[in-house]
């Protein structure tokens, strides 16, 4: 459930950054033949709408419709009186009502004159949405989700920055944590809190209380015991981006202190890589110069609507362009295992030349 700040930033991600989204958005559809472009938002499937107005609903299903030209339309069933607040946390587009937002996409592409349409997700919209729209409108839809995720995959600036931030919510977390602390609630608590207060819009946090004997990362019950060594895992949503990071954790007094800063600071290094690189050969080389054995590693990213979705691993190289990615490690320090994630992002200039 969404209990984060929603809040427009102009200074984190302004209308100009949503504006070129809109523009790569329309030179894909010209090359496409499409005459607009609709993506359906609810609470659970709201990332293609956030990215191309900066804005995340708490509960709310719409519309989003990309004309050729023109503002960009958001059609929902609320009420005229909410569009007042969906107006000063969406000032990209248009706020339309209407009982029947189908009917009223399908009118104004009528107007427009528009006959092919591309759809996220096509097949997962409202069947009544999509029936009312085709009724008022008689176009030709088909599902544009792959052309969505190109565009989505162009690593930006904003995008990187808001990442960044994200992470460093995390890291803060991290940070704060009272490591004589003997039970899982008494981690993840304090690390959803911080992570909350931070402005963040969702947390998640995930721990594997006792790496010796597990390193599977879960939601556990708060009561469990924690080991003297174990990891947590926290997610992050942050103006509609999302990330990663994951620490090994020594309990006070643990004999694997000096292992797991060693290893921290190795992940660190890793971090300051652009994620389209050869990962594998240059975590050989920098596991090589210290005592660790890396077990396994893997790049997540986010995908079309998926927020996070596995890109690339020591099995699978990458094969496709990512605006930015976790990077996530197991390794093992003489006997202790280690697990750790690290933000990858472009440089500012590899990101002019992508976009």
């Amino acid at each position: 459930m969404r209990r984060g700040l929603i809040k427009w930033r102009e200074d984190e991600l302004s209308a100009g950054d949503v504006a070129e989204r809109i523009a790569r958005l329309r030179f894909a559809m010209k090359a496409a033949g499409l005459d607009a472009f609709i993506a359906y938002t609810t609470l659970v499937r709201p990332a293609a709408v956030n990215y191309f107005t900066g804005f995340t609903p708490y509960w709310s299903d719409g519309v989003l419709l990309v004309l050729a030209e023109g503002r960009p339309l958001f059609v929902t069933a609320l009420s005229k009186r909410v569009g007042n607040w969906l107006g000063s946390v969406n000032p990209t587009c248009d706020i339309l009502h209407s009982p029947k937002p189908g009917r009223l996409i399908g009118e104004t592409l009528r107007a427009a004159g528009a006959s092919k349409v591309g759809a996220v997700e096509a097949d997962m919209m409202p069947g009544a949405l999509i029936g009312d729209m085709l009724v008022a409108s008689n176009v030709a839809l088909s599902d544009a989700t792959d052309l969505f995720a190109a565009v989505r995959a162009v690593p930006t600036c904003a995008e990187t920055a808001l990442a960044q931030k994200a992470d460093a919510i995390a890291s803060t977390a991290f940070a704060g944590l009272d490591l004589s602390a003997a039970r899982v609630g008494d981690i993840t608590g304090p690390l959803e809190r911080a992570v909350r207060l931070a402005g963040a819009e969702e947390c998640y946090v995930a721990i594997a209380p006792d790496l010796r004997r597990e390193s599977r990362l879960a939601r556990i019950d708060g009561r469990e015991a924690l080991g003297d060594l174990f990891a947590a895992r926290v997610s992050v949503a942050y103006n509609g981006v999302w990330t990663r990071r994951t620490e090994t954790l020594v309990r006070t007094g643990g004999r694997d202190g000096a292992a797991a800063a060693r290893f921290a600071e190795f992940a660190d290094r890793l971090a300051g890589l652009a994620p389209g690189i050869d990962l594998g050969a240059r975590i050989a080389a920098e596991a090589g110069r210290s005592d660790m054995a890396v077990e396994d590693w893997s790049i997540e990213a986010p995908f079309a609507t998926r927020p996070l979705k596995q890109a690339a691993s020591s099995q699978a190289p990458l094969v496709e362009g990512i605006p930015y990615g976790v990077l996530t490690l197991r390794a093992r320090m003489g006997d202790a295992p280690m697990v750790a994630s690290r933000v990858l992002t472009h440089s500012e200039t590899g990101m002019e030349a992508a976009a």
